[in-house]
């Protein structure tokens, strides 16, 4: 086996856990029930990017750009409009307008989101030379779509182009509630190369936010559950 290339996470601590980071290429999920950290956790990774002249593309399909900026700004004070300005990054919002009552032409509707989504990233990775994308959260998609052969096909065609750009990627995934399996639907995991869970553990009085990888392709990777912190570095792995 050669040498694998590998991409910092940006999260202080991370990378020396799974043998120096996500492997070059790959795809990569972060996932976890809301308020966890994921755009922290996507955040962190791509200001990891600017800093070592690796421009990124950060597509939200749930909340507004705009939003975005803001709330990196409240938790990190890093300056992505400044970063956007001087063409390094760009943070776009691309939201499905699915109708709400069922269409027999849900297929096609997918199909065109799917397609549209993917168009726009392309144009983005070439506008920025992008190496490093994130989309948050490939959850919408499977959430829309009910159809869980429908949902396999547009995931498995959003991450065969991502690897095709040979970017590397980070999506998030939402957990809900109630749920046990990793993501929304629960497809995603299997088609990603690595899936880290983030999770909030009670400890003491207080709550605590932790990380777990829980695979990683090709990487001998730590198995511990591991807490963080949000820092005004980035996040950081709390050495227990």
């Amino acid at each position: 086996m050669g040498h694998v290339e590998r991409i910092s996470t940006g999260v202080i601590g991370l990378d020396e856990k799974m043998e120096g980071g996500f492997v070059k290429g790959s795809i990569n999920l972060v996932t976890g029930k809301t308020g966890t950290g994921k755009t922290s956790f996507c955040s962190t990774f791509l200001y990891q990017g600017t800093r070592e002249n690796q421009p990124g593309v950060y597509i939200t399909t749930e909340e507004g750009a705009e939003e975005i900026k803001k709330d990196i700004v409240a938790m990190f004070d890093w300056d992505f409009e400044g970063l956007e300005k001087s063409g390094i990054v760009k943070i776009f919002s691309i939201k499905p307008l699915f109708p709400s009552k069922d269409v027999e032409d849900l297929n096609r509707l997918v199909r065109l989101y799917i397609y549209d989504l993917m168009s726009k990233i392309e144009k983005a990775i070439e506008e920025v030379k992008a190496e490093r994308v994130v989309v948050d959260s490939v959850s919408i998609i499977e959430m829309f779509i009910k159809d869980e052969y429908v949902s396999r096909v547009a995931l498995t065609a959003l991450t065969e182009k991502l690897r095709h750009l040979g970017v590397t990627s980070l999506l998030t995934g939402t957990i809900p509630e109630a749920s046990e399996s990793l993501s929304g639907g629960g497809i995603i995991e299997f088609i990603v190369d690595t899936v880290i869970k983030l999770d909030f553990v009670p400890v003491a009085e207080e709550y605590k936010r932790t990380l777990t990888v829980r695979k990683m392709r090709r990487t001998k990777h730590s198995t511990m559950i591991h807490p963080f912190d949000v820092t005004p570095e980035g996040l950081k792995v709390i050495e227990i």
